[in-house]
């Protein structure tokens, strides 16, 4: 089949995975990653009579065009000014957000992974997935909530501190080269040089209209984050930064509008593709260890993202929100699955163990982010609630009966229902 078959059937079955998804009233996300998992290689149509969908050239080029996107767009929302006024916050809330890695490494070695496996399963257990966030936040229009500047500062962090742990498993398994330390050191000068001097050279870019606009856009997004990406610089960061650089011209909204269309189908591609490599059967025969697994992260997931919420500043509503709002894992947790499949230290048994377990974490965390995305206000604010303090909680319904109280006398102090609120947020 030609590329051009193969898009314009993957278009159409997308397109009904959206439609369904909507229908269900779940995210478009959950649709695509399911819909990846039943006609893939590893999906129900393998051994049938109906030839699975095969990874190809057309499904790499645009799922990796749609990551990029994806965090370009996230980007444009903040510019670097802001984000390094809250540098302090994120560097401490990415701080206590690396207590999940210690126990997902500790995870791995009650599974009975051995040390080297339990590494590799924490690392995978450990990252967000900056993509399926960046998609959920943005379809929920939750961009400008506070907790969201967190999240998107902390999975900097993450992706950053993955740079580190992946080179040095990757030392110390299969020899990796110890330069890409430097290149990744190349890419943060070059990026605080352009920051710094290139302002009025990018403005006079992005006064192009039109194609001209899409093309120079699409051209320089896909050759600078694939160039860091070879000098061992995470390619979704790069988008990210480029993204930030964009935010403080003043062509931001023309930008993003030129990219909508590009970001709509790319960005579905992805997703698409993420279920394209699960193996259905693999993960379903570990499927209750791969739940057991997920719910440990998730409650540690959210007691760490509450700590650092409140630790940096936010509402209690807020700092929940921020642990939720880290649940999804992803592409970057196949990722380390690909690098432990080289790591000869990892026994056979071990490897293919390990790749169905994060196989069905994934899936299944994806699935549950995208639930929770879609009914994040009433999820954060009942769990911000729950998480008080019992003096706190104790306070509030005493606050209320006063309340109430003063309301049978026909005597409410104005804004006591306004201070109430702000106290249980």
């Amino acid at each position: 089949m030609n590329a051009a078959w193969t898009f314009g059937l993957l278009a159409l079955a997308l397109f009904a995975a959206a439609w369904g998804s909507r229908k269900v009233g779940v995210s478009s996300v959950a649709g695509f990653l399911v819909l990846g998992m039943v006609v893939g290689p590893g999906g129900v149509l393998a051994g049938g009579p109906v030839a699975p969908f095969e990874p190809g050239p057309v499904t790499d080029l645009l799922a990796e065009l749609g990551l990029l996107l994806l965090l370009f767009t996230m980007g444009l929302e903040f510019t670097v000014q802001r984000f390094v006024e809250g540098g302090r916050a994120t560097l401490l809330a990415g701080s206590i957000d690396l207590i999940n890695l210690v126990v997902g490494i500790a995870a791995g070695l009650a599974l009975g992974f051995g040390a080297w496996g339990a590494v590799f399963l924490g690392a995978a257990v450990y990252i967000s997935s900056s993509g399926v966030i960046a998609k959920l936040l943005s379809e929920r229009a939750l961009i400008a909530y506070p907790e969201a500047e967190r999240t998107l500062g902390v999975l900097v962090f993450e992706d950053l501190a993955m740079v580190v742990v992946l080179g040095g498993l990757g030392l110390a398994t299969a020899g990796g080269d110890p330069w890409r330390f430097a290149g990744v050191a190349a890419v943060l000068l070059g990026y605080v040089v352009l920051v710094r001097f290139g302002r009025d050279a990018l403005e006079r870019l992005l006064e192009r209209e039109g194609e001209t606009l899409v093309l120079l856009l699409l051209g320089g997004l896909l050759v600078a984050s694939l160039a860091a990406k070879t000098l061992g610089f995470p390619e979704a960061v790069a988008a990210f930064l480029l993204g930030m650089a964009v935010a403080g011209s003043t062509h931001r909204e023309r930008v993003e509008g030129a990219l909508a269309s590009w970001l709509a189908v790319a960005g579905a591609v992805f997703f698409f593709d993420v279920g394209l490599h699960v193996e259905l059967a693999a993960a379903w025969a570990v499927l209750p260890q791969a739940l057991g697994l997920l719910a440990l992260m998730v409650a540690t997931q959210i007691a760490t993202g509450t700590v650092a919420g409140r630790a940096t500043g936010l509402s209690w509503r807020g700092a929940a929100g921020h642990g939720l709002m880290l649940l999804p894992r992803g592409e970057f947790s196949l990722v380390i699955l690909g690098l432990a499949a080289a790591a000869p230290q990892i026994p056979a048994d071990v490897r293919v163990a390990l790749y169905a377990t994060v196989s069905a974490y994934v899936v299944a965390s994806i699935l549950l982010g995208s639930v929770v995305f879609a009914r994040y206000d009433a999820v954060s604010d009942r769990l911000g609630r729950l998480l008080r303090s019992p003096a706190a909680r104790k306070r509030d319904a005493a606050r209320r009966a006063e309340l109430e109280a003063m309301r049978g006398g026909g005597a409410v102090p104005q804004g006591s229902d306004r201070s109430v609120s702000r106290e249980r947020r």
